[in-house]
């Protein structure tokens, strides 16, 4: 019930004052006292007969315990707004609908709680982010790196094995990060111990072919086997596309070697194609074109040489020039004498 609504109000006021007025007219000062006592046990039986209530939205889920021994006592998951919409619209129009939204114990939003039952938090159903940075974690070969990382996930408490609720409302409002972070790190050092450093540099540097998706993935399976085996902590299945891994971060000597050696791999991948490309087209020649580039190859060591020739010819006819013209300049100094 609305008990803010202007009609309710308005009618409380009046009745309030006539009743007041005809008490002091009757009684006097007893009637007043007398009208206060009534008016205190109303309250207090209206308090009593109204059931307790508390809003817990379409995205959350409520965590009641037991006010009095502090006991978990259930969850309240909040109405889907699908099937709220579907509740609205079969009602009907008019003076009984008016009455109907005045005087409503029914909101769909508004969770019904016992006498000894209180929310003590709320759970959000919406998909939430862990992210965090693994710092000096060592290899296979002791390589120090370090890993940043990112996760969403989504809570779920209906997949929260029995036996386990109580401990999970205590955890799951205020500890599901934490908890979630945990998992990932224990997967990430589990798998870089494996795995050595060039395999590592690889990951960072081959995105084209998948690696870092792999690598995402074996985390993914790791984090979801901890979160539901052998007891299922209340969380949604992981996706691979909801893991982000990177950068990997490494050394500044040793990043710069790896970085040669992977040029020196490409290279060498590169000439392998080439010779195995002119392998597969020269078993492709037949005897007359083996015949043709045989001759094409005499003519061009023929050519070469006749090259060098006339370079030697050039480079004698002129030294035999300076020397003829040093014998006549020789001469002609002692005919003058």
């Amino acid at each position: 019930m609305n008990f803010r609504h202007p009609l309710i109000i308005g009618v409380a006021i009046l009745f309030l004052g006539f009743v007041t007025v005809s008490a002091y007219e009757a009684f006097n000062i007893a009637g007043i006292i007398l009208l206060v006592v009534l008016i205190i046990s109303f309250v207090i039986i209206v308090r009593v007969a109204i059931p307790k209530a508390a809003l817990i939205d379409e995205m959350e889920v409520g965590v009641i315990f037991n006010r009095f021994n502090n006991s978990f006592s259930r969850f309240a998951i909040g109405k889907d707004p699908k099937t709220v919409q579907r509740t609205h619209s079969r009602r009907t129009q008019g003076w009984i609908s008016f009455g109907r939204q005045i005087f409503s114990f029914n909101d769909p939003y508004r969770e019904r709680l016992r006498r000894y039952e209180e929310i003590r938090a709320t759970i959000p159903k919406k998909s939430q982010t862990a992210k965090g940075k693994l710092e000096n974690v060592r290899t296979a070969d002791g390589i120090p790196i370090t890993i940043s990382w990112k996760v969403s996930y989504t809570v779920d408490v209906t997949l929260i094995s029995p036996g386990l609720e109580h401990k999970m409302a205590r955890a799951l409002p205020e500890h599901s990060t934490k908890m979630v972070t945990g998992k990932v790190d224990r997967a990430i050092k589990h798998l870089v111990e494996l795995r050595s450093i060039q395999s590592l540099y690889e990951f960072g540097t081959l995105h084209e072919q998948g690696v870092i998706q792999a690598l995402e993935q074996e985390v993914c399976q790791r984090v979801n086997r901890q979160l539901s085996q052998p007891v299922n902590l209340g969380f949604e299945e992981i996706k691979p596309k909801d893991v982000s891994l990177g950068p990997i971060e490494m050394p500044a000597k040793v990043e710069k070697a790896l970085e040669l050696s992977h040029q020196r791999k490409i290279q060498t991948e590169m000439v392998a194609g080439a010779m195995e490309r002119l392998q597969r087209a020269v078993n492709g020649f037949s005897a007359e074109d083996v015949r043709r580039l045989s001759e094409l190859e005499r003519l061009r060591i023929l050519d070469d040489k006749e090259i060098r020739s006339l370079y030697l010819s050039d480079a004698f006819v002129g030294s035999e020039s300076v020397n003829l013209q040093k014998k006549l300049n020789g001469r002609s100094s002692s005919e003058d004498n």
